[in-house]
């Protein structure tokens, strides 16, 4: 009898690992790791000639022994920038000023070319879409119900009253737990999983929306889903139309899918592959007010409202359309992943600071920054 029992308990068991992708959780890691995409399918997204190149300096700055930062032990004493950069598992490193690049360092096998994973740094890209989709008149409205778009939600309770403001702002109300990478959250069904439209049909309510903001990757997804249902393109054909074509990027992008074939859907909150530099021409785009090269790729004013505080309907002062707000004095704000991969942009100056690093956990969003600021001063009293 007890064998019995045994055995009927390791199917059951086997039957949630199964349905929950648990099983590749355990096998991979809970935390998403920068190869990650090896397991995933993959869905191209091409470049186009000419390829727009950022300036190389005609003289060595020197910037890696010049700019010293706060260390790894927060001590008084100063490190330079090339130590600074290995101790923190950095794999990729680049600060450019007015279209010239005036530091670029990568580490172990990284280079130039290199193909880095963005995780949660894609989201502002997500939003930048739902910005081109506005203006070309596909989408009427941020404040739409998102069930305009998406009527297969329309008899699920509360999603009638969700915007699609409510998703660029995290303010769904929309339950899922993000801020936990474990073997059984949401946000490892969304990574792992083979199946996103489906898990999206799952998602429920916690609250009502404009209760409160809580950051979540099924957001960022549902977004995805209506720039499909909108322009009748993939996530991936529409950003190579819209940006990465434009915007002549160095090399293709790929991004991951959740299962092979037509049908499979990129995870949006995530999985972007492509090279460093080509992040850095996004940045470009935003600060130079969504033109580029003459031609206004998205609109002024979705620009500026996505890189300024917006507190309204309990919004997060210093979070806005998938955008980091910076600190007033700088008017910076910046695109995040996990493990401190930024796009930290400083328009005054027109700086930015690209950074992609892997497997460092041990410093939040709140030391990177000030990390920045203390380069961005440093480089404010050179010539």
């Amino acid at each position: 009898m007890g064998s019995k029992i045994n055995t009927l308990l390791l199917v059951i068991i086997m039957v949630v690992i199964s349905s929950c992708d648990v099983y590749n959780t355990m096998r991979f890691g809970a935390l998403p790791k920068q190869n990650d995409y090896s397991h995933f399918p993959q869905r191209k997204i091409e470049n186009q000639s000419p390829v727009f190149n950022f300036i190389k300096p005609n003289k060595d700055y020197g910037l890696g022994k010049l700019i010293g930062l706060t260390n790894k032990s927060l001590n008084p004493s100063n490190v330079e920038l090339d130590s600074f950069v290995k101790l923190h598992n950095t794999i990729s490193f680049l600060i450019i000023r007015n279209d010239t690049i005036l530091y670029e360092k990568y580490n172990g096998k990284y280079a130039d070319t290199s193909l880095v994973s963005s995780f949660s740094m894609v989201k502002p890209m997500v939003s930048t879409l739902i910005g081109i989709a506005v203006e070309e008149g596909k989408i009427k409205s941020v404040d739409n119900p998102i069930i305009d778009y998406l009527p297969e939600l329309k008899n699920k309770p509360g999603f009638d009253k969700i915007t699609i403001k409510n998703l660029l702002q995290h303010t769904s109300g929309i339950k899922f737990s993000d801020q936990e990478f474990n073997i059984v959250s949401d946000n490892a069904e969304f990574y792992w999983g083979h199946d996103l439209r489906k898990e999206i049909t799952g998602l429920t309510i916690k609250t009502t929306p404009n209760m409160e903001f809580h950051y979540s990757s099924a957001n960022t997804q549902l977004l995805a889903l209506i720039i499909e249902r909108v322009t009748g393109k993939s996530v991936s054909k529409y950003l190579e139309t819209k940006i990465w074509k434009p915007l002549g990027m160095e090399a293709p992008a790929y991004w991951s899918l959740d299962k092979q074939g037509e049908d499979g859907m990129e995870k949006a909150f995530c999985c972007l592959q492509a090279r460093a530099i080509d992040f850095a021409k996004f940045g470009r785009l935003y600060l130079n007010k969504g033109s580029w090269e003459g031609n206004q790729i998205v609109s002024k004013d979705w620009v500026e409202y996505s890189t300024h505080s917006d507190p309204s309907n309990n919004n997060r002062h210093y979070y806005n359309n998938n955008w980091g707000i910076g600190p007033v004095k700088y008017d910076s704000f910046y695109a995040v992943g996990l493990y401190g991969q930024y796009l930290y942009l400083y328009p005054e100056k027109n700086i930015q600071i690209i950074r992609f690093g892997d497997s460092e956990l041990s410093y939040n969003p709140n030391y990177w920054q000030d990390i920045f600021i203390q380069i961005m001063d440093q480089l404010n009293e050179l010539k």
